[in-house]
């Protein structure tokens, strides 16, 4: 054990002259992206559930008590389903909207546009 923890040591960085690079596949883009990895799981108005709950576990979980609270929280949420909802339409319309938050099938639509030619 000693003597592999000395030669760990003792190692110096690889020269990146002495390392060829090796192309195993072609350097571009596909012309589609799969929509495997396109759930996401949204967490909606956590801050205001945590004052929820706290305030729900101080008074004993009597909701009279808490409704400043109540209604917070209520009105986060409806916030946040109007903008999943707004979202969602402009999606299945189709409609390009700029930004990072494409959809899978908004990319294939981009990158039907401009594909990468094939390079032989």
């Amino acid at each position: 054990m000693r003597m592999a923890s000395a030669l760990l040591r003792s190692r110096k960085p690889q020269n990146e002259a002495d390392v060829p690079f090796q192309e195993v596949l072609p350097l571009r883009l596909k012309n589609h992206v799969s929509g495997k990895t396109d759930k996401t799981s949204d967490v909606a108005c956590l801050q205001e559930m945590a004052v929820l709950f706290s305030c729900l576990k101080t008074h004993d979980f009597n909701e009279s008590l808490c409704a400043k609270e109540v209604g917070t929280f209520q009105r986060c949420y409806k916030v946040f389903l109007d903008k999943k909802m707004a979202k969602k339409e402009t999606s299945s319309k189709g409609m390009l909207v700029a930004g990072k938050d494409l959809n899978y099938k908004q990319l294939n639509k981009v990158l039907k546009k401009y594909p990468t030619s094939a390079q032989n």
